[in-house]
């Protein structure tokens, strides 16, 4: 299996698993969220959510990670058209590595499934947080946390 090789927003590297990279440190708990594309109506209406999640999260000092299979200057322009201030992370190249490492890529569209997933300093799934339907509502990510005391 390839090694992803993600990027954030700025085109800055980051390692896999993607707990602590440039300005962001590492927490016991980071969720990654999995975005189908960056700018789709769904994605985009989930995202808009984020910034608030991702202040929540923060107080409960839990990371918070997006990760999508777009190129970095498209996750950059939803970024600065969002006002979000939050680790965007390319999944491009190579295409849906990270989606693939763990499982949830849909071979058949090419791209991760609408999935976060917490996990751990060592990037092991804690738990997993799946939309079949539509959107995903961010406040699900809080909910688990407290009932995972």
């Amino acid at each position: 299996m390839t090694t992803p090789a993600l990027r954030d927003q700025y085109g800055q590297k980051w390692p896999f698993p993607p707990i602590e990279g440039p300005d962001q440190p590492a927490h016991d708990k980071t969720w990654l969220i999995f975005i189908p594309g960056a700018y789709t109506p769904v994605c985009m209406s989930e995202l808009e959510q984020v910034s608030e999640l991702s202040h929540r999260l923060a107080e409960l000092q839990v990371g918070v990670r997006l990760i999508a299979p777009d190129s970095a200057p498209v996750l950059r322009l939803v970024c600065e058209q969002l006002g979000l201030n939050v680790p965007f992370l390319s999944d491009f190249w190579p295409h849906g590595a990270a989606a693939k490492h763990y499982g949830i890529l849909d071979e058949t569209t090419g791209r991760p499934r609408r999935v976060s997933l917490l996990v751990n300093r060592s990037g092991e799934v804690i738990e997993a947080l799946t939309s079949t339907g539509g959107e995903r509502e961010m406040g699900e990510h809080i909910a688990i946390l407290q009932n995972k005391k």
